[in-house]
């Protein structure tokens, strides 16, 4: 079904809500207000969606798939859990709404089961995580099974990559993420709401109030309320209207994959992955329609946002793809290269909620679930533009205090685990007479050397830490901002020692 994008001399003057962004949570946002008759709704952002998260998301429907040692150990980390947990009951009737409004030829929802693969490749970071997935599933009573990797369809690593055990999530599989972006905007088209392709320069602003958005053509449109879900931009645009706003700090968490066309072998019918580990959410295959699968898995914390990748990550996909995936691989052809920026806050926290302004609303810094939670989201925040009850916890707050989950010491060992797991997936060498235990140690150190050179006692996650120790931008942005809002000692001790002992 065809549909447009207004130029700017169609953009209204006026709306009741305007939504500054067009990935996942914009255009969910817009489709549920249209849905509610909520008023005029005019929605801003480049068709191409450049350095946008949403154009790259592997689109898995995936809350149990992506558990780890951290997601139910502490209940601020449960409650984010549950975000997905909920999320994921809303993606059946959305996919019946949108259906109708889909062009791609086959159905939006490419998979309906997701297969996790535990391997040798990575470290002990592996094993913790399948197994707090495991407990995870059983806990929520969602349904699972052991299976043969061999009769995974598809999966065929090379010998040395086999994997030692296997899981079937039956009510776990994927989204043509693309495919959904476009239904979606062909029924907000339908619906009568307006898709502006442009940017905002600025938010525009009288007294306490935000009054409306200027786009970069100079355009200004007035609005009753002003949504910005712009993703890892959000902060900047923010603090065109308001300088001095003190926010969770985010970053730009850089991603890619590819789209190949499979020439050989066996395709996959299902998501197929490992569990998180090495600061990233584990190497996928996701089904992009007849013939083509999605194979992604980087993820690395940058100092800009940027629409290109390394040739690191390139090789990454394309060497372990074909080594942990299926040796067929070698023989695809990329047809499209992805890549994101995901909001990746400070606390690992998302940011939604009104801040002090009047008028003013921030939806971002989902980091990886933002398109999975898009649904639930959109419920939320057209509850409050409306002036309801919400329906996910205030803690979310944008203006809060860093959400605290651990200690200093837990916040190193978690850094050891993600970089030992990253270590031996990636094939890396040390001496033969270094030890797995002195390897450890090396890490140990370097993570305690960060914490005493940035000089807070605020305890990070473990990919926050790494860009901090590795980036001097990043380092000087996280001590500013956790010595200006002032120190906060954790005084939470883990609850147990999930993420394995290397010591």
């Amino acid at each position: 079904m065809e549909h447009r994008q207004v130029a700017s001399a169609e953009v209204p003057r006026q709306a009741d809500v305007v939504i500054v962004g067009n990935g996942a949570l914009g255009l969910f946002l817009a489709d549920e207000l249209m849905e509610r008759r909520a008023g005029s709704v005019v929605v801003v952002g480049p068709s191409d969606r450049d350095a946008g998260a949403s154009r790259a998301a592997g689109a898995m429907l995936g809350c149990f798939g992506e558990t780890t040692s951290e997601s139910l150990r502490t209940d601020a980390a449960r409650t984010r859990f549950e975000l997905g947990v909920r999320g994921h009951e809303r993606w059946p009737d959305v996919l019946r709404r949108l259906e109708e409004f889909s062009s791609t030829g086959f159905p939006l929802q490419v998979a309906t089961e997701t297969h996790v693969v535990l391997n040798a490749i990575g470290a002990e970071l592996d094993t913790v995580n399948f197994e707090s997935m495991l407990k995870a599933l059983d806990e929520y009573g969602k349904p699972w099974s052991e299976i043969d990797p061999q009769d995974i369809p598809g999966f065929r690593p090379r010998t040395d990559a086999r994997a030692l055990r296997a899981v079937c999530l039956h009510e776990e599989g994927a989204v043509d993420g693309r495919g959904v972006l476009a239904a979606l905007e062909a029924r907000l088209h339908a619906t009568g709401a307006t898709l502006v392709d442009s940017t905002v320069r600025r938010l525009i602003g009288s007294g306490d109030a935000v009054t409306g958005v200027e786009l970069a053509d100079g355009t200004v449109i007035e609005a009753g309320a002003v949504v910005v879900a712009v993703g890892v931009r959000s902060e900047a645009l923010v603090r065109t209207v308001a300088a001095d706003l003190e926010l969770i700090p985010m970053f730009a968490g850089l991603g890619f994959a590819m789209i190949a066309q499979r020439t050989a072998g066996t395709p996959f019918s299902s998501v197929v992955r490992t569990p998180n580990r090495g600061f990233a959410c584990g190497l996928h295959v996701v089904p992009a329609g007849p013939g083509r699968e999605y194979i992604g898995a980087t993820n690395r914390l940058v100092d800009d946002v940027s629409n290109v990748t390394w040739v690191a990550d390139v090789r990454y996909l394309a060497q372990y793809g074909m080594q942990q995936l299926d040796e067929q691989i070698a023989r695809h052809e990329v047809v499209q290269w992805l890549s994101g920026n995901r909001p990746v806050t400070l606390d690992g926290f998302p940011m939604i909620g009104w801040l002090p302004m009047n008028g003013l609303y921030l939806m971002t810094g989902t980091y990886r679930d933002g398109f999975h939670c898009a649904p639930l989201l959109a419920t939320h925040v057209a509850n409050e533009l409306q002036g309801k009850p919400g329906t996910i916890d205030p803690m979310f707050s944008p203006t809060r205090r860093p959400i605290v989950t651990r200690t200093i010491d837990w916040s190193v060992e978690e850094y050891v685990q993600h970089n030992m797991a990253a270590w031996f997936e990636t094939g890396a060498e040390a001496a033969p007479q270094m030890t797995t235990t002195q390897l450890a140690a090396f890490y140990r150190a370097r993570g305690t050397e960060a914490y005493e050179k940035l000089g807070v006692d605020y305890a990070l996650g473990p990919d926050v830490l790494w860009y901090a120790e590795g980036s001097l931008v990043g380092a000087r942005r996280v001590a500013r901002y956790l010595r200006r809002v002032g120190g906060e000692t954790p005084v939470l001790a883990p609850a147990s020692s999930g993420i394995g002992d290397a010591r």
